[in-house]
């Protein structure tokens, strides 16, 4: 508390998966039959071993680090979408100090294409968390996602439902792939690599055209905006400005700074007057300490 860090990554696979069975002998202490504590988001089914019983999950972990200092900035990552449980959303929006960017990986907008990679869900239950999400965490949720392109008997229509999945969430980061088989994967062992080569290069263009399009869109949108920012050092195309990240998914550049107007590690509120997908043009505000 009170030093000189300013932001805390929390570091995991499945990161949103925690489980602190730690507490379940005090929680036995107090009761006969202790609480099972596990629930996944609706519409989500898990695959894997559940981890399932009393003792604390990833929302009381994320509000315990939140509330240590709120003065320093809380992400996560590498989620699965099957934990995003309301009560995680929940702590996400009472918390200013947690980061509004949420990683959500989809993978693909295909039921057929998500049954074969044993997603554990549907498109629309996909849908429905997005629709979740922002409704509870709000306007300034901003969220990335991974796609594969030629999975294992995609077809044309399967990947046209990928890109229709793009244009209609709207994301504003994505990480992007033509499948390749790895060993030790179901996939490798299971599944046969079926979709051409020449194909999968194609889809994935496909994909990423279709991405860049939707959040050229989203872009536009920033300006005029608002954002505190985070200042992490000299940009890296002009060093003589300084350039830091929002509490999203967005770096910006903060036009007519130096280092003694924007120090390392200051926040600073900025107001957004051009943009691309990945970075956003600011000029500073009059400021008021903040997260």
């Amino acid at each position: 508390r009170g030093g000189k860090i300013k932001e805390i990554t929390l570091l995991g696979q499945n990161v949103n998966s925690y489980h602190d069975r730690s507490a379940v002998v005090a929680e036995a202490a107090d009761s006969d039959s202790p609480t099972d504590t596990y629930k996944i988001a609706p519409g989500f089914r898990d695959l894997f071993r559940a981890r399932r019983g009393g003792g604390a999950r990833f929302g009381e972990l994320l509000d315990r680090v939140a509330r240590v200092d709120p003065s320093i900035r809380i992400r996560f990552t590498s989620p699965h979408p099957k934990d995003f449980t309301d009560d995680v959303l929940e702590v996400i929006a009472e918390h200013d100090n947690i980061c509004k960017g949420m990683h959500l990986p989809a993978q693909s907008g295909s039921d057929a294409v998500l049954n074969t990679m044993r997603r554990g869900y549907t498109r629309q239950a996909y849908l429905d968390l997005v629709a979740r999400a922002r409704s509870i965490i709000g306007p300034e949720l901003e969220l990335s996602s991974d796609f594969i392109a030629g999975f294992s008997g995609e077809t044309e229509a399967d990947h046209e439902q990928t890109m229709t999945l793009l244009e209609e969430v709207r994301f504003t980061q994505a990480y992007m792939y033509a499948y390749s088989e790895r060993e030790r994967t179901r996939a490798y062992h299971k599944l046969t690599d079926d979709v051409p080569h020449e194909t999968k290069m194609r889809r994935l263009r496909e994909v990423v055209d279709t991405f860049q399009r939707t959040a050229r869109d989203l872009a536009t949108e920033e300006l005029g905006k608002e954002y505190t920012v985070l200042v992490e050092g000299p940009s890296r195309r002009d060093p003589s400005v300084m350039q830091g990240k929002t509490s999203g998914l967005r770096r910006c550049v903060i036009v007519g700074s130096s280092p003694d107007t924007c120090p390392v590690g200051s926040y600073v509120r900025v107001k957004v007057h051009d943009a691309n997908m990945a970075t956003l043009k600011a000029e500073l505000l009059p400021q008021e300490m903040a997260i």
